[in-house]
């Protein structure tokens, strides 16, 4: 295949996702690969006697973005679309990607060069971003170890992916269907029809329920039959495990033993305590230590929030029957007093909340905020029909790309998330490319002609992964390890995610989105009061949840070898958090997969970015919840700086404008 011929390698503004086919990746990836060589031993050999910022980093920042470039596409594309062909390139093409960057990432004789540029005189006059940006590489670099350790960290990614597709099979494995609708009591109509769906599609008449995140959430919380509560609660937390109703079938224990034996051997080579002391490194956090002090004082911050809502709870539970309440009981309770003390039910506050509506409305808040545009582009293809374009733009000039994503695909896990197509960067010729974020919502679709409502906790997302987007597409860095928001730590990139979501328990927020799907009317006041005594209310389940599994999460890298297993480690930070029911064969480690997707020693991360988005969103109820102003301060202390300095720094700057 002539290169002309391959859109992969082609230079485009977008991604051409209407020409690209399976048959492009192998032969794009070898033509990459061939170039990639020859430039990185060109650069080596001329940069040896003298290393400068724009032959050596400008020009490896070149070869790394058309790298991950590639790599962006080929993740998108081979977990969309099905077929043995694209099946073949995820074989063929992932692994080799993967070895090549990571061999760049080692490199040895790269690595010196960078040492050098450092430590150069002329690196004591770099900018504050330079310097940022140098200190970021060196760090990779130094956690990415020797080829020896290279191959421990492939085989830590390998053991990673068997923990996902374990759970992936399990998810997969357990389903019910269902012909008569009276044990359906209770469940959204919408998720009926759903079920329905799902049921025809598999060839069953009446309903399907399979076990995924949001199964367990809607059936725990909706369900009346206190059997298919317990059915679905006994399965779901023992998902891949030795319990349960498939134990040992997909069993993750041996796999996250492993992973941690690995990551504790891994971390001890490169010079650190544990694996948490490494992690930890690039974050906010200076030490496991400080962490605990952290979590242990939210914890008891919380102490009395915990025991009013379990005295409440356990009032209610009594006065509905529910004298020895179990834990698939807790959260129907719940809801059933949400209701009760607001006064409304959750289908009925969603019917002011329809996707396509309040999507627009965030966009024109996001407006009204940065003073940018979004528009809409109809006329360039996405990779599937469901995903819409959006322009961004500033004084008639393109600044950025955002996809939405909106929903969940029925043959493949998922959760809600923002990922990134190119980061910002301004090339050693002076020319910009324009950052490109996904916003993959993984909301439910409707059935028939039904619109897609959105209740509190799915507001909250789409709040919350836009946050994300803005914060890729709204930055000023010029260079490509300050400018994307996959290069932050974790603690920093939750930040704008966890602080959009504020604007959800606003009741000026709430008003002015809401557009009831059938009359086209707003909010009246007195049902946005509801609304939020309906998600403020009984709240303390889904922070305690958090507290545990984060405390978990660093114990449990923290303590690796203490000679304790991984369920006595989450035993024990459950206790400490001392809030949540428990049931005797519960595993909720082994499909956890926080501590499989970057996010391990680190899940800490959404508690320590609320303290700070909470101190951030009191400058906004102070000065204007859609204030141009207070938004103009927040783009250019905290977006436009990017990964350049701290985000402690960066929130000290918007505190003093």
């Amino acid at each position: 295949m002539l290169d002309e011929d391959n859109p992969l390698l082609q230079a485009y503004d977008l991604p051409p996702f209407e020409r690209i086919q399976a048959r492009h990746f192998s032969p794009a990836l070898d033509r990459l690969l061939t170039q990639s060589r020859a430039q990185v031993a060109d650069i080596i050999q001329t940069q040896t006697p003298f290393p400068t910022w724009d032959d050596l980093v400008l020009a490896m920042d070149e070869i790394h973005t058309r790298l991950e470039g590639f790599g962006y596409l080929l993740r998108l594309l081979t977990t969309t679309r099905a077929g043995d062909a694209w099946a073949r390139v995820a074989l063929d093409c992932s692994d080799r990607l993967h070895d090549f960057q990571a061999s760049l990432k080692r490199h040895p004789a790269l690595f010196k060069l960078y040492q050098r540029l450092a430590s150069s005189q002329i690196a004591q006059h770099f900018s504050a971003p330079r310097k940022r940006a140098l200190e970021k590489i060196l760090r990779e670099f130094q956690q990415n170890g020797s080829a020896d350790l290279g191959l421990l960290k492939l085989r830590m990614k390998e053991v990673q992916g068997l923990f996902l597709e374990n759970l992936h099979l399990a998810n997969k494995a357990w389903s019910q269907t269902f012909d008569d609708e009276t044990r359906l009591s209770g469940l959204p109509s919408s998720f009926k029809q759903q079920m329905a769906l799902q049921a025809n599609n598999a060839g069953h008449s009446g309903w399907l329920l399979t076990l995924s995140d949001e199964s367990f959430r809607i059936v725990t919380h909706y369900a009346d039959n206190r059997l298919l509560r317990q059915q679905m609660y006994e399965a779901y937390s023992t998902r891949a495990s030795d319990q349960g109703p498939q134990a040992g079938q997909f069993d993750n224990s041996d796999i996250l033993r492993q992973l941690l034996d690995d990551r504790h051997q891994y971390a001890k080579a490169l010079g650190y305590r544990d694996f948490a002391q490494m992690a930890l490194e690039p974050e906010q956090a200076t030490s496991t230590e400080e962490v605990l002090v952290f979590l242990r004082a939210q914890l008891e911050r919380q102490r009395r929030v915990f025991k009013r809502d379990a005295q409440q709870l356990k009032a209610f539970a009594a006065q509905q029957g529910f004298n020895e309440p179990q834990p698939w009981d807790y959260p129907y309770l719940a809801n059933r007093l949400r209701q009760q003390m607001a006064g409304i039910s959750r289908q009925a506050l969603s019917a002011w909340f329809e996707l396509e509506s309040t999507f627009s409305q965030l966009l024109l808040i996001a407006t009204q905020l940065f003073g940018v545009t979004f528009t809409e582009r109809q006329d360039v293809p996405t990779w599937d029909p469901d995903v819409r374009l959006f322009e961004v733009s500033e004084w008639g000039m393109v600044i950025g790309y955002i996809y939405f994503d909106p929903f969940a695909d029925s043959n493949r896990d998922g959760f809600p998330s923002t990922t990134t197509l190119r980061n910002r960067q301004i090339t050693a010729e002076g020319r910009p490319r324009h950052p490109i974020a996904a916003l993959h919502a993984w909301l439910p679709r409707s059935s028939g002609s039904e619109p897609v409502l959105l209740d509190h906790l799915q507001l909250r997302i789409l709040f919350h992964e836009l946050g994300h987007c803005l914060q890729h597409v709204l930055t000023r860095a010029e260079y490509r390890d300050l400018s994307g928001i996959t290069g932050l730590s974790r603690d920093t990139a939750e930040f704008a995610g966890v602080l959009f979501e504020q604007w959800c328990f606003s009741k000026q927020c709430l008003v002015r989105i809401s557009k009831h799907h059938q009359t086209g009317a707003t909010m009246p006041g007195e049902v946005a009061d509801q609304l939020l005594a309906f998600a403020t209310t009984q709240a303390s389940w889904e922070s305690a949840a958090l507290l545990r599994d984060a405390l978990f999460d660093i114990e449990l890298h923290r303590t690796h070898g203490d000679g304790r297993s991984v369920q006595q480690v989450f035993e024990h930070a459950s206790a400490e958090v001392g809030h949540l029911p428990v049931s005797a064969n519960e595993r909720w480690a082994n499909g956890l997969d926080y501590l499989v997707t970057g996010y391990g020693a680190r899940v800490y991360a959404y508690a320590w970015s609320k303290e700070m988005a909470v101190t951030v969103f009191r400058r906004f109820q102070r000065d204007g919840l859609f204030n141009p102003g207070t938004g103009r301060a927040l783009r250019e202390s905290i977006f436009a700086p990017g990964d350049s300095r701290p985000l402690a720094e960066s929130i000290a700057a918007f505190s003093a404008t």
